[in-house]
């Protein structure tokens, strides 16, 4: 089998269903056996998406084209060593590495038949245990910015009538006037009142029968982290996530040293190299590896086992398309370590949703996972015909 044809598809959804920047971006892989297999980089939102469309067709047309699909573990070192960058990391060398190699994942499994997770020798799970996640954004079709603490109450209440036994929310994403929290110290006594009786809404909504999982989204500093971990150590937290940013190993490990609320972070570390300094240093409770920019399922796989050396459990990070879904749960329910599945108020969205023919909804707080071919997804085309494509062939 050889790599013959490769297209980079994009759509700018952006203003839709309340979603302020969501720009979805693929890349589709064909092959002379007529079987094409696709991936999707996970980066949709931020100031990076636009980067990765031209970065997938520049590894693509260099290193992919006339190669066979098959190859993903010499095609992945390839990438990454001839590249150049990729020996340094970020997310627009892996986003689009990651994307091209889960396309070739797709193709292997459709090729054998097989999804991908059998492939790499798991056996179907039942359904995995889901948690509703981001519900500061509301947990509707439309993206919202919940401020009064009753409607973290009722936002809560949603999700767990609908079965979720574990939701994910910021506490501090915005302030009392509803206008984005952008804090590098500690919370005033007005801040942390504020927070606090958000978290005491949603303990109170959803009883003491229901996870919580704190998200920082890397806005706090060690200082402010620590003092919101005490604020919230009786409230029964199970994980706080992304509590520090990612430039500094040591403000992440001061954080899981001091806190008393074990942490999860991880969707911005790449490769398993940038997972290692901190899992050495016990810093991280349970990783957050994204399929769609850490490397893709050959280096998640990676990522995984290497956390399962030193028992730490693992949530794919999920903030993507319908194939972004796909993509986690099939690595997911291959891995030995796997704690819990993340399903993003964005997989909600109607023009989210719509992208694929397959709507890969969670059913009482558990979704099952895939088992057609590689990873059971099919674009559907009234999508297609709004995308951007841009394709490259063999010369």
């Amino acid at each position: 089998m050889k790599i013959t044809k490769i297209e980079t598809l994009e759509i700018d959804l952006s203003g839709q269903n309340g979603l302020d920047l969501w720009r979805p971006i693929y890349v589709r892989i064909h092959t002379d056996e007529g079987i094409s297999g696709m991936g999707e980089a996970s980066l949709a939102y931020g100031t990076a998406s636009e980067a990765i469309a031209p970065m997938i067709r520049i590894l693509a047309e260099r290193f992919l084209l006339g190669q066979d699909p098959n190859d993903t573990e010499t095609l992945w070192e390839i990438m990454r060593q001839r590249s150049f960058w990729a020996l340094g990391g970020g997310p627009v060398i892996f986003g689009a590495m990651s994307a091209l190699d889960a396309a070739l994942w797709d193709i292997k499994g459709r090729a054998a038949g097989l999804s991908v997770h059998r492939l790499l020798g798991a056996k179907t799970p039942a359904p995995l245990r889901c948690y509703a996640s981001q519900l500061h954004f509301g947990w509707t079709d439309e993206s919202l910015m919940l401020n009064d603490p009753a409607e973290f109450r009722e936002t809560a209440q949603i999700a767990r009538a609908e079965g979720y036994d574990c939701v994910k929310l910021c506490p501090v994403y915005v302030d009392a006037n509803g206008e984005r929290i952008r804090k590098r110290g500690v919370f005033t006594p007005a801040e942390r009142k504020l927070a606090r009786s958000r978290m005491e809404a949603v303990r109170e909504g959803i009883g003491e029968e229901c996870d919580i999982i704190i998200e920082w989204n890397s806005l706090t500093s060690t200082s402010g982290a620590l003092q919101l971990a005490d604020h919230f150590s009786d409230l029964n937290i199970l994980f706080m996530e992304e509590p520090t940013h990612y430039n500094s190993p040591e403000a992440q490990i001061k954080v899981s040293r001091e806190s008393s609320i074990p942490v999860a972070t991880g969707e911005r570390l790449y490769t398993r190299w940038g997972f290692l300094p901190y899992l050495q240093q016990g810093a991280i409770d349970m990783i957050q590896p994204d399929i769609g920019l850490v490397g893709g399922i050959t280096e998640g796989m990676k990522i995984a086992h290497l956390a399962h050396a030193f028992d730490v459990g693992v949530q794919a990070h999920n903030c993507g398309s319908p194939l972004a879904i796909a993509m986690a749960l099939q690595f997911e329910a291959a891995i030995p370590n796997f704690e819990i599945h993340e399903h993003h108020s964005f997989n909600l969205k109607s023009c989210n949703r719509e992208l694929f023919e397959e709507d890969l909804q969670p059913v009482n707080g558990k979704i099952a996972v895939p088992v057609t071919p590689g990873f059971g997804m099919t674009l559907r085309k009234d999508a297609e015909k709004r995308m951007n494509i841009v394709t490259i062939c063999e010369k």
